[in-house]
């Protein structure tokens, strides 16, 4: 009989299965056995760890990431770990001293609300970097906040029109202030010079290192293209399994460009048949349907509070996106749509429902700021994944001051509904959006099970983010919560068939915990760390 080479036990083990176990034994990268059954397997090489009180879980998965922009960023002018306007003056003073020269000048992570009106403009920046083109993104990537010198160099001026999908900011003058939305900020990210494959595996390595010392074993990345400014991740992820690196299990969301049409189908099928069976698979579609609420490129179904007219675009056409549902669908993707108000997300449920899927397909929605009660229920119906963020669902001041702002009464009622679709049975996925926001899963669970924020939480510090939940009713259960980020989010991956629960037979992709986040109380599950990470029963953290 096989020798454990790991035993665990001590501690609450969680094995997302419905039953907890009082042990589990590890050989060769696979759990060999449970309860009882580990004592016929302890070796006299095996490691029994004894969990003290803690727990040991599933490796988290996180279902909706961009760990290469989100490494790029912590190697760059990285303004996400601070959240105030001296702050960033300090920190871009800083770069622009320390990088000298006529280049670009680059960074990342702002928030809106930090500016007066919710938005920067380019005075800001010309005070502090006049004579170099710069561009910031924000934190969510779907802004740019550029200086005069980037739009000269872009040749963004009063005339130039706004791009599809896309907004550029202009003052009572009609002048660009230096804000660009969604597709407007390619103007000038097209221009930037673009990191070379060294700098994105350092910015890969760099975030795996990060993403595992949260327990985090599994990702989804949302964006698998030439997107955001950053080149496609695609050659890296491959280059990073045939050298032997890549520990954590990954799944590609191929990119949609929806300027491209039908033809990129069968690069997309390559794409896939190149990664089949490794850590890296390729078997997903992201396609984008709208922007986001904060610069009303949300796609709702009443009009946005005080701009009677102002429904968002519909980044494709409703047929347009069936018959791409379709065809993606038929080839066996699964589709990973962006939706973010709630006609975006009804479009993407029609969609998938005439598309007729009668396939083990996991077509998902991420983000589901919005929805309408009409289409809670449509997501058990057509199996359709809820990819939630949850660390958004609070009253921080962003949500506050640069999104509330813009919802209707009705639109708040329905905003971040986790437990109305974990009421309805609708299947539930968990991820960060990364760099959006912190990808640290127990902040999300925290978020989810309290609507408030993480007591450490850079961002919201204010004593309402912390105190006061956004939409008690809201609140998910932690076995919940736990669920979406384990063996939720591998479905959404299309692994749960060897990872996302302690079964015998599967994969050794576990986490290790210094408390039970299903015995402390609520209000401290943020508090909780990460005694140490394994993937296929190697440790990748803390051991």
């Amino acid at each position: 009989m096989t020798s454990a080479d790991w035993i665990f036990h001590g501690g609450a083990i969680h094995t997302m299965t419905g039953r907890a176990a009082a042990a589990v034994a590890v050989a060769a990268g696979k759990i060999i056995a449970t309860d009882d059954d580990v004592r016929a397997v302890r070796g006299p090489k095996t490691e029994v760890v004894n969990l003290a009180g803690g727990a040991l879980l599933p490796g988290f998965q996180d279902a909706h990431v961009h760990p290469v922009p989100a490494g790029l960023q912590l190697t760059g002018c990285d303004l996400a770990a601070v959240h105030g306007l001296d702050d960033y003056r300090a920190l871009i003073a800083a770069h622009v001293r320390d990088h000298p020269g006529p280049g670009w000048v680059l960074g990342s992570g702002w928030y809106g609300d930090v500016f007066p009106g919710g938005f920067p403009d380019r005075h800001e920046l010309d005070r502090l970097i006049p004579d170099r083109p710069a561009a910031f993104l924000s934190h969510d990537a779907h802004g740019a906040w550029v200086n005069s010198a980037a739009l000269a160099r872009a040749g963004i001026g009063r005339d130039t029109a706004d791009p599809h999908g896309g907004a550029i900011h202009r003052d009572a003058a009609g002048e660009p202030t230096g804000m660009l939305s969604d597709a407007a900020s390619d103007l000038v990210m097209r221009l930037v010079p673009r990191p070379d494959r060294a700098a994105q595996e350092h910015a890969l390595r760099t975030a795996q290192r990060h993403l595992h010392a949260l327990g985090i074993t599994g990702w989804q990345d949302a964006a698998v293209g030439d997107v955001f400014g950053t080149p496609d991740p695609f050659e890296v992820y491959r280059a990073a399994e045939s050298a032997g690196w890549l520990t954590a299990k990954v799944t590609g969301a191929l990119w949609w460009d929806r300027d491209a049409g039908a033809e990129q189908v069968e690069r997309h099928l390559a794409r896939r048949a190149e990664t089949l069976g490794g850590r890296f698979r390729a078997t997903a579609i992201k396609i984008m349907q709208d922007g986001v609420c904060e610069n009303l490129t949300a796609a709702v179904l009443t009009p946005y509070a005080g701009n009677p007219h102002l429904h968002g675009p519909s980044f494709l056409a409703p047929e347009v996106l069936a018959e791409v549902v379709r065809r993606l669908g038929a080839e066996r993707f699964d589709v990973h749509l962006h939706a973010v108000g709630d006609r975006a997300v009804r479009e993407c449920l029609d969609a998938v429902e005439a598309s007729d899927p009668g396939w083990d397909h996991r077509h998902q929605i991420a983000h589901l700021d919005l929805i309408d009660p009409a289409d809670v229920p449509r997501l058990r119906a057509l199996r359709v994944i809820a990819n939630l963020q949850p660390l958004w669902a609070r009253l921080d001041p962003v949500l506050v001051e640069t999104k509330l702002p813009y919802l209707t009464a009705g639109q708040q009622r329905m905003h971040f509904a986790f437990g109305t679709l974990a009421a309805a049975g609708a299947p539930l996925a968990m991820g960060s959006d990364w760099p959006v926001s912190s990808p640290d899963p127990l902040w999300g669970i925290h978020t989810a099970v309290n609507r408030t924020a993480p007591g450490a939480d850079p961002h919201a510090r204010d004593e309402r983010a912390q105190t006061e939940p956004l939409l008690a009713h809201e609140r998910l259960v932690v076995e919940a919560a736990l669920a979406a980020y384990t063996i939720g989010a591998a479905r959404a991956s299309r692994r749960d068939d060897t990872t996302g629960s302690l079964e015998v037979g599967k994969a050794a992709d576990l986490v290790m915990l210094d408390a039970d986040p299903a015995a402390v109380p609520a209000g401290e599950l943020s508090a909780i760390r990460v005694q140490a990470t394994f993937v296929d029963g190697v440790p990748v953290y803390g051991r």
